[in-house]
């Protein structure tokens, strides 16, 4: 947007990037056959800043309203104007809301094995969940854990074929298909001691012993802050048409928050391009 004569400012809660910035490895990014999340997302920065962005984090936007032909937008650290508003939210990890998760949040159950994995080396953790991060994940810790046993709700795992294909190569990864997670266990010192599953074709419950645990099933988009002013669709996400115009004018949206997105880098880079399309378009 800077190329055509627009003032950009980035604001951002945390780390230029979100989830992605939280990836050990990224494999499919076009012109990387292998690279970071951290490294790809400080060349993302820094070419933004070449071409005259601004950005500014530890900002968290409480709330969006429109005046007239204006925007303002609420923050922690103070308000801001704008004329026009892309929406990259992205998401938050879900969770499984059974009894102890709260509880051992941080301290045995976690959802970045990329923050949180070296803590577990040379022990057992456990890996709930059964798509594209799950398995992506538990490989990655099978590579210092001593044991990843994966759990799995359905009876088949919805993850791409190459990572199911990885599998069994794979000696140290154990998997548990069809089996619903119902509480996490903890010791007599209250400390993570496992994960009680039950059988959902046999109605069978048992106990699976680690020394930690990561969730992985999902994501929650970040829209609470948007939620009174633009329109969301059952799940949470923005909807969107044709460049990532939402319902109201002057407002896109791109990435993970957007109904429809595919959760990958590649892709949410795609749409925050045809975002940039959608703004050149609403001042012409």
């Amino acid at each position: 947007m800077q190329r055509d004569r627009f003032s950009s400012l980035i604001l951002e809660k945390k780390n230029i990037g979100g989830n992605a910035f939280l990836t050990q490895k990224i494999e499919n990014y076009p012109g990387f056959t292998e690279i970071s999340g951290p490294k790809l997302m400080q060349r993302m920065a820094e070419q933004a800043k070449v071409y005259g962005a601004t950005i500014e984090t530890g900002v968290e936007v409480k709330s969006i309203s429109k005046d007239g032909n204006l925007f303002n937008i609420d923050s922690n650290m103070g308000k801001y104007q704008s004329r026009s508003v892309v929406l990259a939210l992205g998401s938050t990890y879900r969770k499984l809301g059974i009894p102890n998760e709260e509880d051992l949040i941080g301290a045995g159950i976690h959802f970045c094995a990329t923050c949180d994995g070296a803590f577990y080396r040379d022990k057992e953790v456990i890996v709930i969940g059964g798509g594209n991060s799950a398995l992506e994940e538990g490989i990655f810790l099978a590579g210092f854990c001593k044991k990843v046993t994966i759990v799995n709700r359905g009876a088949a795992f919805s993850a791409s074929e190459t990572y199911i294909e990885k599998l069994p190569s794979i000696k140290n990864i154990e998997t548990h298909l069809n089996k619903e997670s119902l509480a996490f266990i903890k010791d007599e010192n209250g400390n993570f001691k496992g994960l009680e599953v039950k059988d959902k074709t046999t109605g069978e419950t048992e106990e699976l012993t680690a020394d930690g645990a990561f969730i992985f099933i999902g994501l929650i988009p970040n829209t609470t802050s948007v939620k009174d002013i633009i329109e969301l669709n059952e799940s949470g996400f923005i909807t969107t048409t044709g460049l990532g115009e939402t319902n109201v004018s002057g407002v896109f949206a791109a990435g993970d928050c957007r109904e429809g997105a595919i959760a990958q880098v590649a892709a949410a880079t795609g749409e925050g391009v045809l975002a940039s399309y959608g703004v050149r378009n609403h001042f012409k």
